[in-house]
């Protein structure tokens, strides 16, 4: 399954959107956003 989800993002077919980036160092930052409940995408955290 992972393999072909890989695939159909790799050939556009699959989109998913990010509604912002954290460095980790901003993970409360980042939960902060997740309680509001106003995300409309995933959010990313940068090690």
């Amino acid at each position: 399954m992972l393999a072909t989800l890989a695939e159909l993002v790799a050939s556009g077919q699959l989109c998913i959107p990010i509604t912002a980036t954290y460095r980790l160092a901003d993970v409360r930052a980042a939960y902060a956003q997740l309680e509001d409940r106003h995300t409309h995408g995933k959010i990313v955290l940068i090690p």
